[in-house]
């Protein structure tokens, strides 16, 4: 609670602080009570950052939108959900491993909302899905002291578990990602004409050198594979924001798994302990330190 106090103090310094830098006039985005939704994936939900807001969606209660909004006293509808894609965003219900079935995020946005965070487009490229599955295998051929050879066999085994083998592989794929990001944005100035919407990008999981280690146990050509991944990312969602008229939250590049002051999980490695299937699949997601910066990042660049 204390560490929460403490927190909270430090972003609304940091929104007290700093005006908007390059993200266009202020509107009422940040006046108290203003109304806030947050739509995204589990790197805005937050999975395995406690206290748990919503088990089905893995969304925790110290998120980077629950953060900035207790931080500014904005109203904020948190509908942000882990394994969602753009299209759960724009018009698909999406299916949650608890057995219920949550309606497309845009139906949070209503007329009178001020600002809206948008962070998507990692489960569309099944980046982190990816980086997962591979990093099973790898952990699995480690562990039982398997053949080298053996690790794409044991790979597949492990995205039987609900990851990927492979992640995105054409620019076409990008472009998918920015169009309905587009849609995305243009759905929400219709319906919220007073709304500032701020696409959140991606804390990264290996650096611009692809750096791995033990935390985040890829071979070489996986983490190569992995950055030129959310790099794409990147630049689509750039290109989206030039289109839409919306604004892009760039992110912090230097704390990753690999670092002495991480803002992303390293690999939850089920073999050296007892398997977990929820600490697996949140591996490779920002915790509550990486949430902290990106929700005090997004407070600085908002006017008081």
């Amino acid at each position: 609670m204390a560490r929460r106090s403490m927190l909270l103090r430090t972003l609304a310094i940091a929104a007290a602080a700093v005006t908007s830098a390059g993200l266009g006039p202020a509107v009422a985005a940040a006046q108290p009570g203003a109304q806030y939704v947050a739509l995204g994936s589990s790197y805005a939900a937050g999975p395995g950052i406690a206290p748990v807001a919503d088990s089905g969606c893995a969304r925790s209660a110290q998120n980077y939108p629950r953060l900035l909004a207790d931080a500014l006293g904005l109203a904020l509808t948190d509908v942000t959900c882990s394994g969602a894609t753009t299209a759960h965003i724009l018009d698909t219900p999406q299916r949650l491993r608890d057995g219920r079935s949550v309606p497309a995020q845009l139906d949070a946005v209503t007329a009178d909302t001020r600002l809206v965070t948008v962070t998507i487009g990692g489960n569309d490229l099944r980046l982190v899905g990816t980086m997962i599955t591979q990093s099973c295998g790898n952990a699995a051929v480690q562990a039982f002291s398997l053949p080298t050879a053996a690790a794409d066999a044991v790979t597949r085994g492990c995205a039987l578990g609900g990851g990927d083998v492979a992640g995105p592989s054409m620019d076409t794929d990008y472009g998918r990602v920015e169009q309905a990001l587009v849609r995305i944005a243009d759905a929400v100035h219709a319906k919220a004409p007073g709304a500032r919407v701020l696409f959140v990008d991606y804390l990264p999981v290996v650096d611009r050198e692809a750096t791995a280690c033990a935390a985040v146990p890829l071979q070489p050509h996986q983490a190569s594979a992995a950055r030129a991944g959310y790099d794409g990312l990147l630049a689509a969602t750039a290109r989206a924001a030039r289109s839409a008229g919306a604004d892009v939250i760039e992110v912090d590049q230097t704390h990753t798994p690999c670092t002495p002051t991480p803002w992303v999980t390293g690999f939850a490695d089920p073999f050296t302990r007892t398997p977990d299937l929820a600490a697996v699949m949140s591996s490779y997601h920002p915790n509550l330190d990486g949430m902290t910066a990106i929700a005090q990042q997004i407070a600085g660049l908002i006017r008081r």
